[in-house]
């Protein structure tokens, strides 16, 4: 993987986890907190920083961060949905000077290295490069600095799929994106 200008890695791990009935990012899932894996995946990549959109504090979920190096921004009304945190996210990627953003979510932990790799390598000169799941596109996802302005604008909890719908798209092998919503999610193999 090269990164040849400074990319800012965001997780969004605000959420309200209400389908869950609890803190989903906290329950264990492989050993460790749910979003303790992307936390730990993006640690072990050259990025230039490393940025999670949190509930304000005290937040536990939080700490789950701070304790790998990550810069906490605080989404002070997680209520607003998906889109406000990912605007906190591309105005801390500016003032940053963030060349581009890849953006994660924190409930996603089979997201690897090598697939979040493939996405920075594809963005180039492009607006957005996007995951392809079967009959859809999202996160993670990198968006050039040009759409900054753009996703510091977002609201509501529809995210930028706006943004992705023209994206360069690089597919999702089968179980790296699934996601985690419901207590019997973390039963599924």
């Amino acid at each position: 993987m090269t990164v040849p200008e400074p990319i800012a890695a965001i997780v969004l791990a605000a959420g309200l986890s209400t389908r869950f009935g609890g803190d989903k990012l906290l329950y264990p899932y492989a050993g460790k907190p749910l979003a303790a894996h992307i936390a730990d995946t993006l640690v072990g990549m050259p990025l230039t920083w490393r940025i999670a959109i949190v509930p304000p504090a005290p937040s536990p979920r939080g700490n789950v961060f701070a304790e790998r190096g990550f810069e906490l921004v605080e989404n002070p009304d997680p209520a607003q949905g998906m889109g406000a945190s990912l605007a906190l996210g591309a105005r801390r990627a500016t003032e940053l000077g963030a060349a581009a953003l890849l953006v994660c979510l924190a409930d996603m932990p089979n997201i690897t290295a090598a697939h979040l790799a493939q996405l920075i390598d594809a963005a180039g000169d492009i607006d957005a490069v996007a995951t392809g799941f079967d009959t859809a596109r999202g996160p993670p996802a990198v968006f050039a600095r040009r759409l900054f302005p753009e996703l510091a604008a977002i609201s509501g909890d529809h995210g930028a799929k706006h943004l992705l719908a023209g994206a360069r798209l690089i597919a999702a092998p089968p179980g790296l994106a699934r996601d985690f919503d419901k207590p019997t999610d973390f039963d599924q193999p």
